[in-house]
């Protein structure tokens, strides 16, 4: 990787590590949900956070050496210091950003293996039809000739 561009690296590894987390975290927390929450939150959290970490740090150094003769070359014809910044963002945008992509990809993928390893054996503590149960407790309380609540 060319040496002016590590700091570069840096910002976008702990830019894309936060989109990442962020976005993440969201799309992941909505699957939770839809499927009544039984997983794990702790162990999906943490692990879910190294994988989004590993892929920032990884989408941003992988597209920036992808994209790193094109910017080289484009930085070659640069005369000023904005010729040079909008060389690097320019020239390398394709080569960046298709690695956040894919990073996303990645990620992607790789929560719904978390969310599969974190998946909870208990019974939930939350139970939706519980409309059922109600009815059956009455009848029974019915038969007694009790209330439940007496």
């Amino acid at each position: 990787m060319i040496e002016g561009l590590t700091p570069l690296a840096v910002f976008l590894s702990i830019l894309w590590f936060f989109v990442y987390w962020v976005l993440g975290g969201v799309f992941f927390a909505a699957i939770t949900i839809l499927r009544l929450g039984r997983v794990h939150k702790v162990r999906f959290s943490c692990l879910f956070t190294i994988v989004a970490l590993l892929c920032g740090i990884g989408a941003s150094v992988i597209g920036l050496s992808y994209s790193q003769e094109s910017v080289a070359k484009c930085l070659a014809e640069s005369t000023n210091r904005a010729e040079a910044i909008t060389a690097i963002f320019g020239c390398g945008f394709v080569g960046v950003f298709g690695m956040f992509l894919l990073g996303a990809a990645v990620l992607t993928l790789a929560g719904f293996v978390i969310m599969t390893i974190s998946k909870a054996q208990t019974k939930p503590w939350l139970v939706i039809n519980h409309n059922e149960e109600d009815e059956e407790s009455e009848v029974e309380g019915e038969e007694k000739g009790t209330s439940k609540f007496f």
